[in-house]
């Protein structure tokens, strides 16, 4: 997926889940982030940053990148699925609606949910980083369709400094007991991680799943 020119900013502070302050040249802005995770490690005060400009809307830029130890981390969670859907073929569904709830991705009669992933530790890449019922009522789900759909989980890691993937036990154990439930149950789970530039954000391969 190619990004359009970006804008380097030095982060201020976060002001909410959606909203924080950004520099650029001397000069402060109000910018959006696509993110409900605390992303405690990447978005602190002095960090570099990568804007994007908006066209519409309330705020002038949004937060796209990070840059966190030399390593670009995107952190727009919406194009997780995006990037992953560029390695599929076939026709895809978005956001199909089962027993009146939202899904990500449907692919011939399989489910899909993707999970969007920015916290790495010790190379191991962790979700999520803030406890997430929805995300433990999405897996719940995938399990209650079976077998009249094919239910998947798909972690995409927005960085490529990670090793391995594993839920977070430590911050959210229900949805960590959920998915392994369903890995347990016999169903398919994956990770991988991107190669992320300035320019582009891509799948750069699969990695193993620690439960």
């Amino acid at each position: 997926m190619r990004f359009p020119k970006l804008i380097e900013a030095e982060f201020l502070s976060r002001i909410n889940r959606f909203v924080c302050l950004v520099k650029i040249d001397k000069k402060t802005f109000y910018a959006y982030v696509r993110n409900t995770g605390r992303l405690t490690e990447l978005l602190c005060r002095g960090k570099r940053v990568y804007l994007r400009k908006k066209e519409s809307g309330k705020y002038p830029y949004e937060v796209l990148l990070v840059l966190h130890e030399n390593t670009l981390v995107c952190v727009d969670s919406q194009l997780a699925t995006k990037v992953y859907v560029e390695s599929l073929s076939g026709k895809v569904t978005y956001e199909p609606r089962i027993l009146n709830r939202r899904l990500d991705l449907l692919l011939d009669n399989t489910l899909i949910e993707v999970k969007s992933v920015n916290l790495v530790k010790e190379g191991i890449a962790l979700f999520p980083d803030a406890p997430t019922e929805r995300g433990r009522k999405h897996i719940e789900l995938l399990m209650k369709v079976y077998p009249e759909f094919v239910p998947k989980v798909i972690f995409v890691v927005m960085r490529e400094d990670a090793k391995v993937f594993s839920p977070n036990w430590d911050t959210d154990p229900s949805f960590s007991k959920m998915l392994k439930n369903f890995f347990d149950a016999g169903h398919e789970v994956r990770a991988y991680v991107c190669q992320v530039s300035l320019e582009d954000i891509k799948l750069k391969g699969e990695i193993p799943i620690k439960l």
